[in-house]
């Protein structure tokens, strides 16, 4: 039994498709599908059913699954060990990201990091900063740089290292296209799109119609800013977005009175001794502040004004 084969078989556990695996792994599917045959080989079981297009795990498979974890969680943690001797990060560093940050803010520093620290391999998880936050509080992961919430779970450290400004952007050819600045009260008679219920940034947005959310008139919710931004260009609401997400597809409009933003950082759990490749990472998204965090007083609240 080898690790490359127990990470294949946790990949494709995960995703439900060897091609989806592969490409995680970045290897091809026949080496996934190899690495799969000799681990049930070795096992003497098969691991996995072909249902259409989805690969499930068979009964044999379910039962194996946490055995594969704590292999590879013991091996982590021996890595990690040996790593805090030597005193130079090394293993493999996994943490989580929203996909907006991901997208806009991480290539450059995750550049850097890997040309300081060629001995890291990273193990990204693209999730929703909500969720980041509650498997950081349940000690399911390390560390997460997502999109920081309005108030912190008392389990969480927070540390803003970006600010987002937010502004409402539509369509050039929407009725409210031409205004410099906009109330609030006059979204409401117009389409939303907006982030879904429950997520930091529409917590953020809802703030700014106090007792009128209710009469917002939203006909798409989703997680994507992307998607909201390709729906926004099509003229089929307005909505609220980074204004690094402002391209000639959109127009952009202040709100009258208020500076609208979010925080965007590093999320820990208190009382956690991170490893060495977490405080390396840590340490260089600070070495990287962008330079919206000299807007000095702003804290994790979404809305100035």
């Amino acid at each position: 039994m080898q690790i490359n084969q127990i990470n294949a078989f946790l990949a494709v556990a995960e995703l439900e498709s060897f091609s989806l695996a592969a490409e995680s792994l970045h290897i091809t599917q026949p080496a996934v599908s190899k690495r799969i045959r000799q681990l049930e080989n070795t096992l003497r079981v098969e691991l996995f059913d072909r249902i259409g297009k989805r690969s499930i795990l068979t009964p044999n498979g379910q039962a194996f699954r946490p055995h594969a974890e704590r292999i590879l969680q013991e091996l982590q943690a021996y890595r990690s060990s040996l790593s805090r001797q030597q005193r130079v990060p090394s293993g493999s560093l996994s943490f989580a990201t929203s996909h907006h940050i991901g997208l806009h803010r991480l290539p450059q520093v995750l550049r850097d990091f890997k040309i300081r620290y060629s001995q890291v391999d990273l193990d990204l998880h693209f999730m929703d900063s909500e969720d980041a936050c509650v498997a950081i509080a349940n000690n399911e992961l390390e560390l997460a740089i997502v999109t920081l919430p309005e108030m912190s779970d008392d389990k969480l450290d927070c540390e803003a290292i970006w600010i987002d400004d937010l502004v409402v952007v539509m369509a050039a050819d929407h009725e409210l296209a031409g205004h410099a600045e906009i109330d609030p009260a006059q979204l409401l008679a117009y389409a939303a799109v907006l982030p879904s219920a429950g997520t930091f940034t529409r917590k953020i947005i809802n703030n700014l119609f106090d007792s009128s959310r209710e009469m917002l008139n939203i006909i798409l919710e989703t997680n994507y800013l992307e998607t909201i931004k390709v729906m926004v260009s099509a003229n089929l609401g307005w909505s609220i977005l980074p204004q690094s997400m402002v391209d000639p597809s959109l127009t952009s409009h202040r709100l009258r009175g208020l500076d609208v933003f979010r925080p965007l950082g590093i999320v820990t759990r208190k009382n956690r001794t991170l490893s060495l490749s977490s405080s390396a990472m840590i340490e260089l998204l600070r070495d990287n502040r962008d330079s919206n965090m000299n807007k000095g007083a702003r804290q994790t609240t979404g809305i100035t004004g």
